[in-house]
């Protein structure tokens, strides 16, 4: 697959909405990480449809390295891929329920599940015990570790976490950067914290919790796309290839800057389309009203009491009414 067709798949496939939601934004850097740890088995945790995954079986295809891809809920599309590419190992299983039962790690394990404490802790406490330490332990790609997810949890499904590890969390919220609390006009998530901070609270606060408990292990974050990060062991043969491959982004002032001024964009396009869709509901149930007005007989008659009262010219007619509804179309349509 060419450059050019790749990008135009690639944005069609991962940016619909324009959001950069999918770690395929970030193929380039990610897959190059992969090769410079010359991994020959990847785990991707939280395939979702299957955006990333089709492009880390396009690149596996020739080099004998073999792609796992778990969700335990798979949608329509991820189970087409797997049908469309046999060579996809596809795990319905939770996360922590694999990593227990795997004897031996993968190469790689790119973590882009439920993106909270409890979950992405509980996985690298399981990938830690498998590995044992040394060269053992696997390198590690995650997303999501900046804002929103950064310091405040989500969830796909709350009910998975334990009471005593669940941040108090709201249903259908929006979130603002800057604002600790949430706004409706944010962008907006199903199940997310009521406040973001505070221990044991977001994605980047369980690596780097992990991290203190950890020696060895080196992080590296590239500010793009909601944040793409890096753990590898700086023991392994293979560190120093990685490092240069990821380490000149790492938190790089400009690509933070960039990115900042992206995810502004980003919740102002979805705050400015909630209130479309808002206006455009409204616009809908005010046109159903007037034109059960202007059928009524109730309507008649106040046209003629008003032209009664006004020398015979009533102030508003059932003509105007129709020509208003008529013409009045909706926000954005010619």
């Amino acid at each position: 697959m060419s450059d050019t067709n790749g990008d135009a798949k690639g944005n069609a496939v991962t940016d619909p909405m324009q959001l950069g939601y999918s770690l395929a934004n970030v193929r380039e850097l990610l897959i190059a990480c992969l090769e410079a740890a010359e991994v020959r088995s990847v785990l991707e945790i939280g395939s979702y449809e299957g955006e990333l995954t089709e492009f880390l079986l396009d690149w596996a295809a020739d080099r004998e390295v073999v792609v796992a891809g778990l969700d335990p809920l798979p949608p329509e599309k991820l189970r087409e891929l797997a049908a469309r590419r046999p060579e996809l190992e596809l795990i319905e299983r939770t996360s922590h329920d694999h990593l227990e039962q795997l004897d031996a790690l993968p190469d790689a394990i790119v973590i882009d599940g439920d993106h909270n404490y409890h979950t992405l802790s509980e996985e690298l406490r399981l990938i830690a015990e498998k590995a044992g330490g040394g060269e053992a332990f696997p390198l590690l790609l995650f997303h999501d570790v900046l804002w929103p997810h950064a310091r405040r949890d989500t969830y796909y499904a709350p009910e998975r976490i334990p009471d005593d590890s669940r941040q108090p969390l709201g249903h259908n919220v929006g979130l603002v950067p800057g604002n600790p609390d949430t706004n409706p006009l944010g962008l907006p998530f199903i199940w997310a914290a009521l406040r973001e901070g505070g221990d044991r609270n977001g994605t980047l606060t369980a690596i780097e919790d992990f991290l203190a408990e950890h020696e060895g292990l080196r992080f590296a974050i590239l500010p793009a796309f909601f944040g793409f990060g890096a753990v590898w062991p700086l023991d392994a043969s293979w560190a120093g290839a990685v490092d240069a491959a990821i380490g000149p982004f790492d938190r790089n002032p400009v690509l933070e800057r960039l990115e900042r001024n992206r995810v502004e964009h980003v919740v102002a396009g979805q705050a400015r389309a909630r209130e479309l869709v808002a206006l455009r509901e409204r616009q809908a149930r005010l046109e159903d009203l007037l034109r059960r007005i202007e059928g009524s007989s109730t309507f008649a008659i106040a046209a003629r009491l008003s032209a009664l009262r006004h020398s015979g010219k009533p102030v508003f007619s059932r003509e105007e009414l129709r020509e208003a509804l008529d013409g009045s179309g909706s926000p954005g349509t010619s």
